[in-house]
């Protein structure tokens, strides 16, 4: 029995958590383990949070879970204990967060093929892989939350607890006053106060960073890693006295945010293979670039920018990290929803993960390891993951809802009228459409239907697209493509922030990535371009109804950069593999707010790119 579980009263637990996590409290050497969290005979078997009564909760959006006072305190307080968990428990923060990457051991007794982290990235199994990943999580975090409403002995907080699953970050919707993407509570501060039954409580922010223990650090063989003492983001010095910079974060994801819903939309609209939509491995020959993988890596690169989430090895580790995979895995769902007829196909591993060979043939019976689907040692595989209640969860855009429902429900919180007017959910002018009600509805019946005022454009219009691939070695390192529309400050310290900055792409590499071009693995991805363009278009500056002219304006205007995660600018000309093109696709409009528009082929317009640093060349491959 751990010492939580041994306090019984309101007031003692509240003691307990002002010598736990109070703000200033020396960091614990994780070795208390919260006694529902028992370990089981055999493996690991990860089942995913239990449903009570038969209804299956919903995960929620994280500011709609902030609305919910016993919900949210049940989280923070449970994450605050997760982290101190005895990290040789295969369920403890600690290991569940490096089955990512570092340190590249074993977990639950799933022998290693090679040196690397389990996940699968550039792989068909991407999408699959993370879910029973995200579950295993959730799963050990709902019995924390048990444990800590236990000790709270309060109804409401009894009740909030058997519904609890863990929130999701979307950062693909805009604020509703204009504010950051990023959430406050996220960003704000390394502590945060609670307004528990018998009063209030600061206590460190779990969701702010992850500390690690002094043991822990002796595990990470890479520079600077191995003097940080907690996570970081966008980190001021590679020194171990840096700080993590979350203004700058936010001012960054923010910058970008209107690329993520555009992506997000074109990826169920124009993306109904499973192959295409899943992940970032570049198909010949396909101008469809874009990918789930590919959007999620963007958020990657922009949350961590050299700190642990722009590093495959490091980035389980930031609780963001969690944040960001039930979104992603959201999106999958959704996905699934509108696509039901295509998944998992089989294919071979360009780069493969701890537990698969790269080069080996993977398809949806592929064994999602390191995963227990049960004590016996059996494993979860694509297929057995393929519905979202086997683990015990569900979101509001797909829970009991037909196809044109699903379509109803993300476009009330997404869609965009990119053809014939500025979409009605630009952030140009600085006006944003209050989607936060939306999102505290749950997407419910009671949603308000004047959050989406303006009905869509009619009619056929064109879609243009800034489509990139280079190799995914390229630098040995993580990095940044840069798109802009229009002039720009040479200083590329300013890029992520540009005003004319269309969107920030990233490519996420391990640590250690040699550049191998006998075996280089192209990835691709896609910055959509017809927002920027029409707003440019009421400025007077084109007019998109004559091809003619737009493809004139995006040849003058149109530019690209690279940039390292320290902010240095690396010659277009010498990334290898880099191209960089532009594709126009016909669209009809959709005519009801449960429809979605319908595209024509994509189709490269090689003469926008052709002859400058990396542009797509007549000679070369789509």
């Amino acid at each position: 029995m751990s010492l939580i579980t041994r306090l019984t009263s309101p007031f003692l637990f509240i003691w307990f958590c002002s010598i736990l996590s109070i703000a200033g409290a020396p960091v614990k050497d994780h070795k208390d383990t919260p006694g529902n969290v028992r370990r089981q005979a055999g493996s690991f078997a990860i089942t995913g949070a239990p449903v009570i009564n038969g209804q299956i909760p919903q995960r929620l959006e994280i500011r709609q879970l902030r609305k919910n006072n016993a919900q949210w305190n049940l989280y923070l307080l449970a994450m605050n204990q997760f982290q101190q968990m005895d990290q040789s428990d295969v369920r403890s923060y600690y290991q569940l967060s490096g089955i990512h990457g570092r340190p590249f051991t074993e977990w639950d007794g799933v022998p290693l093929v090679q040196n690397m982290g389990y996940c699968s990235h550039t792989s068909n199994l991407f999408a699959t892989w993370h879910r029973p990943y995200v579950a295993s999580f959730e799963q050990v975090l709902y019995d924390v939350v048990q444990d800590v409403a236990a000790v709270l002995d309060d109804g409401e907080y009894k009740s909030a607890a058997s519904t609890f699953r863990h929130p999701y970050w979307d950062w693909a919707a805009p604020s509703s006053d204009g504010g950051p993407i990023l959430p406050a509570p996220v960003s704000g501060s390394p502590y945060i106060v609670l307004h528990l039954p018998n009063g209030s409580q600061t206590v460190n922010n779990p969701l702010y960073q992850y500390k690690f223990a002094s043991s822990d650090l002796s595990s990470f063989p890479d520079s600077p890693f191995n003097v940080w003492q907690e996570t970081l983001r966008y980190p001021s010095t590679q020194s171990a006295a840096a700080k993590s910079q979350d203004s700058l974060v936010s001012q960054q994801i923010t910058q970008s945010q209107n690329s993520y819903a555009q992506r997000f939309m074109n990826l169920l609209q124009a993306y109904p293979k499973f192959a295409n939509f899943s992940n970032s491995a570049w198909t010949p020959n396909s101008p469809g670039y874009d990918s789930l993988e590919s959007l999620h890596n963007q958020i990657h690169g922009l949350v961590g920018n050299g700190g642990h989430m722009s590093i495959i090895d490091y980035a389980g580790f930031d609780p963001l990290f969690w944040l960001h995979h039930a979104q992603v895995d959201r999106l999958l769902a959704i996905w699934q929803a509108l696509h039901p007829d295509s998944y998992v196909e089989a294919s071979n591993e360009p780069i493969g993960s701890a537990a698969i060979a790269q080069g080996a043939r993977t398809d949806m019976n592929t064994p999602l390891k390191p995963f227990h689907s049960d004590i016996s040692g059996n494993f979860w595989t694509s297929a057995s993951v393929s519905d979202v209640r086997k683990f015990g969860y569900s979101y509001p855009e797909i829970q009991g809802k037909s196809i044109s429902q699903v379509k109803a429900a993300v476009n009330a919180l997404y869609a965009s009228s990119s053809g014939k007017t500025i979409s009605r959910r630009s952030n140009v002018g600085g006006q944003d459409t209050p989607l936060a009600p939306l999102i505290a509805a749950g997407l419910s019946n009671e949603a308000p239907v004047e959050a989406v005022p303006d009905p869509p454009a009619t009619g056929n219009y064109t879609e243009w697209l800034t489509n990139i691939r280079v190799a995914k070695d390229a630098l040995e390192q993580t990095f940044f493509i840069h798109i802009f529309l229009g002039d720009f400050n040479p200083d590329p310290k300013t890029w992520s922030f540009e005003a004319n900055l269309v969107g920030t792409h990233a490519i996420i590499t391990p640590y250690v990535l040699k550049r191998d071009p006998a075996q280089s693995t192209i990835v691709t991805g896609q910055i959509p371009l017809t927002r920027a363009l029409r707003a440019d278009e009421q400025k007077g500056l084109v007019d998109m109804e004559d091809e003619g002219k737009t493809k004139d304006y995006l040849t003058k205007n149109l530019h690209w950069r690279v940039t390292t995660m320290d902010d240095k600018d690396v010659p277009r000309d010498q990334v290898p593999d880099l191209k960089i093109s532009v594709v126009a696709a016909n669209v009809q409009a959709a005519e009801a707010d449960d429809e979605f528009p319908v595209w024509g082929e994509m189709k490269v317009q090689q003469d926008i790119t052709n002859g400058r640093p990396a542009g797509l060349g007549s000679g070369d491959d789509v």
